[in-house]
């Protein structure tokens, strides 16, 4: 075991981003290997470029990062730039948030008069297919849902140099930016995309049964930096690759903890290296015949860290009354939206 993980992260500092001859894995390596040089600050931090990786890895490298990701974002940037100055949106200091939002949720000569709608054949599955959380898919399709739609509008906030901050709850990320304009009585603005509504925080606490510890210690209800954007989609990379192989491991370990320096309130971060801790402890002691020798003590050690640091996020356990209950205000939702859009 040792030497397997050794070689790994042997792989982790050497492999180039476009090797030659590549196999599954090595995608995701090489993925890891460029969002881990943007978390030291050895390049330039990227949201968009994190997403690209991690869809790219999934994809064994069958996704260009120009015309599948750049060409599409630059072509909306220049849409809502103009709509932007057309609609006089400068008398307004989130004008531009205005101009991002109004061009996802209504119709457009720039989106082809298709607005990016919640996607229900996904929402029905009970396995979703992991790349239908895609943004590349959502740029094509769209259709998103509570992942996609929020990252898409982050990466257009991004390249648009406007502030806006992904942000959690309890199995669902939503947009968060600075009331500036006194839209609402509250100091932040709750963007759901999914519904085209601003959420009031005791809605979100209540709905999402978040308690106030949650909030307190930033897992829930808190604008993530740029820098904890990109960590997050680094466990993402490690879950991506959980779904992609069906398995756990070092990979998987090694993401995560890497992800949990630079945001350690991320549960799902924490529950992915847990399950890779267990993997690895698995096979270890199946090698030894369950000797627990101090390299065996060493990874009992990690799993008990893990286990403490998870507890530390106070996230919020699901319960089926929980799941029933999103998914009928998800449809319920959409159907409003979608009442509003033929009203037009």
């Amino acid at each position: 075991m040792r030497k397997s993980l050794a070689y790994l992260l042997f792989l982790l500092s050497q492999l180039p981003v476009y090797a030659q001859n590549m196999i599954a894995e090595d995608y995701y390596v090489s993925a890891f290997n460029e969002m881990s040089d943007m978390l030291a600050g050895r390049d330039t931090l990227s949201i968009k470029r994190a997403v690209y990786l991690a869809e790219w890895a999934y994809y064994e490298g069958n996704l260009n990062y120009e015309t599948d990701f750049c060409d599409e974002i630059d072509r909306i940037k220049t849409f809502i730039r103009s709509f932007y100055a057309a609609n006089k949106l400068h008398k307004y200091k989130t004008g531009m948030q205005m101009a991002i939002t109004s061009y996802i949720v209504r119709p457009y000569s720039g989106n082809g008069y298709t607005p990016y709608t919640y996607d229900f054949e996904t929402f029905s599955m009970d396995d979703e297919p992991w790349e239908r959380q895609f943004i590349s898919r959502t740029l094509k399709t769209h259709k998103g849902q509570c992942r996609s739609l929020p990252w898409m509008y982050k990466i257009l906030a991004n390249e648009l140099n406007v502030d806006v901050s992904i942000a959690h709850a309890p199995r669902h990320c939503y947009i968060m930016y600075k009331d500036e304009d006194k839209i609402t009585p509250e100091e932040w603005i709750n963007l759901e995309l999914t519904a085209n509504q601003m959420n009031p925080s005791w809605w979100i606490k209540q709905d999402f049964e978040i308690s106030d510890s949650a909030v307190h210690v930033g897992t829930y209800m808190t604008p993530l930096t740029d820098l904890q954007t990109v960590a997050c989609q680094m466990s993402d990379l490690a879950f991506g690759y959980w779904k992609k192989f069906n398995r756990y491991d070092e990979f998987t370990y090694y993401c995560t903890s890497r992800s949990l320096e630079f945001y350690p309130m991320n549960p799902n971060a924490w529950i992915i290296r847990g399950k890779s801790l267990e993997r690895i402890i698995h096979d270890y002691l199946m090698s030894t015949g369950n000797l627990i020798d101090d390299y065996a003590a060493y990874l009992i050690h990690l799993m008990d860290e893990t286990k403490r640091s998870l507890n530390k996020t106070y996230m919020t356990e699901e319960s089926e009354g929980f799941r029933v209950r999103r998914k009928r205000q998800t449809i319920e939702a959409q159907k409003s939206t979608q009442e509003k859009l033929l009203s037009k």
